[in-house]
């Protein structure tokens, strides 16, 4: 130990604040993992700061699904969620909304025979960005005084960019508090059939995706809490719509086929009860079906003897927020 004095100010000199390592995901901002220092190991991009609500999360203390890294005047900083949300500027460049049945930020779906459009926003994203389930007031990129950009929407006809046919804008902030909206498509009719058109959009959310629906029953959008069964009268087999189920009939015996691979990815897990009522009469039940999860999926057929006419029939599924939709053709898929 040393003899030297020191003076009574240096030993009372206070030590500057520990910083954390935050590590997070580049297109969302969503954090990944805190630690007490650099890690090269760890592939993400990160920042440092002194927050102590990182510590908090290095800890376990605090859920790191309510904290995010966001641009803030030019800073990358770590933040809480809140209904404050900081949305990125759109890309100059257009996309091609990609057609699935799996859920994305951003979810255009067309009723082809009703001649409307659905646009919805995945409340898990939202909660993913708010922390929250339910915005009624949102608060959007205040530090650049409110300005964000719209969503847009390019209506094309057979995935021609030179081909538009419509243009929707539409305020992130509406769409995320109410959200779901429906538009009336019925304007196109002369112009072209909704199961022709496809949709170009700058990216300003992660996903996109674009699905094809034959008749409007219900709002596709839904919640965790959610209880609308889905009800249904099988359509018309067309190659502008995918269906999950394609109904035909071989003789006496009607052939239910499944028209998907994963159940899981269906977000299939137990076997399906379906209530066979009148089309016109929900509440006229004329017969039950069963669909076991054994023979469901992988694009295998299930077959049901029954008397009833299915194709003619209207299908209410059992479960609650279980979306299923039949086709029926009088060809035997392959």
């Amino acid at each position: 130990m040393s003899s030297e004095p020191a003076l009574l100010n240096e030993l009372n000199k206070p030590k500057s604040p520990p910083k954390w390592c935050v590590y997070y995901e580049h297109d969302t901002g969503d954090i990944v993992t805190v630690t007490n220092r650099f890690k090269d190991f760890i592939k993400n991009p990160h920042i440092f700061t002194e927050s102590d609500d990182a510590r908090k999360i290095l800890m376990g203390h605090l859920d790191p699904k309510k904290f995010a890294v966001a641009d803030i005047r030019g800073v990358l900083t770590f933040v809480e969620k809140s209904a404050v949300l900081r949305l990125r500027q759109a890309e100059r460049r257009l996309s091609l909304i990609p057609m699935s049945k799996k859920k994305a930020d951003v979810n255009v779906i067309m009723y082809v025979n009703s001649w409307k459009l659905e646009v919805n926003f995945n409340q898990d994203t939202l909660y993913r960005m708010t922390g929250k389930r339910h915005v009624r007031t949102i608060n959007i990129n205040p530090e650049q005084q409110g300005q964000y950009d719209k969503i847009a929407f390019y209506l094309i006809k057979d995935n021609d960019p030179n081909f538009l046919i419509k243009q929707i804008e539409i305020d992130p902030s509406e769409l995320m508090e109410e959200g779901y909206l429906i538009y009336d498509m019925s304007p196109l009719r002369r112009i072209a059939g909704l199961g022709e058109i496809t949709v170009m959009t700058k990216k300003i959310f992660q996903s996109y995706r674009l699905e094809r629906k034959a008749s409007f029953t219900g709002v596709d959008y839904s919640t965790r809490y959610t209880k609308r069964r889905s009800y249904q009268v099988p359509y018309i087999k067309s190659n502008n719509v995918d269906s999950d189920f394609t109904i035909s009939k071989k003789e006496d015996v009607y052939i239910i086929k499944s028209n998907f691979g994963d159940p899981q990815e269906q977000k299939i897990y137990n076997d399906i009860g379906i209530y066979i009522t009148d089309p016109l009469n929900p509440n006229n039940l004329l017969a039950e079906l069963t669909l076991p999860l054994s023979k469901l999926g992988w694009h295998g057929s299930i077959e049901i003897d029954t008397k009833v006419p299915l194709e003619k029939c209207g299908f209410l599924c059992k479960e609650s927020a279980t979306k299923l939709s039949f086709d029926y053709t009088k060809e035997i898929p392959a």
